[in-house]
């Protein structure tokens, strides 16, 4: 009997700590498993380069902001260290020093905000490694460069020929 009230107050306090599904935190308005899917597959697309480094970074800095209302709303939910650490990582791999500079904060919010969980040793291991500025990817350059600018005009245009053209055109007669 006493494990099965002590199981019942566990899973009390779990629910009453974290966050429901159908609550939606951001500009976005991303549910908590909806912020965590969204850093797998931003990662996922930035890796398999389907996301330059500026799409994932805009996409990535929406999906933060969802994270951070989330953890001001759900202080105490036990998948914010894992997902604050996870888009910190992402962070990290993005070029530039704002991407970095945001990887820092979220390695120092984890450390700070969640210090008996492994994500806040891993935190303080990275933040001791360095989080180096990286720069802009090689492959990057060369897909933006291969990508097409679009056209200064959408309608269609006929370029001038010293030619006459196949088609007779009526002569203008005065009125």
């Amino acid at each position: 009997m006493r494990v099965y009230v002590g199981l019942m107050l566990l899973v009390a306090q779990t629910t009453l700590t974290s966050a429901p599904g159908d609550q939606y935190f951001g500009k976005l308005k991303m549910s908590a498993l909806r912020v965590r899917y969204e850093t797998m597959q931003l990662r996922k697309r930035y890796e398999t380069h389907e996301l330059l480094p500026e799409q994932t970074e805009h996409l990535l800095t929406l999906t933060d902001d969802a994270y951070q209302d989330w953890a001001r709303r759900y202080p105490h939910d036990p998948w914010l260290p894992s997902t604050g650490f996870n888009l910190a990582q992402l962070y990290e791999e993005l070029p530039g020093t704002q991407a970095r500079d945001r990887a820092v904060a979220l390695f120092v919010f984890v450390k700070s905000h969640f210090r008996t969980s492994s994500y806040a040793r891993l935190s303080r291991d990275q933040l001791h490694r360095g989080v180096a500025t990286k720069p802009y990817p090689s492959w990057a350059s060369e897909k933006q460069a291969a990508t097409p600018a679009p056209a200064a005009s959408t309608a269609p245009t006929r370029a001038a020929s010293a030619l006459p053209s196949a088609t007779p055109q009526p002569s203008p007669t005065p009125t």
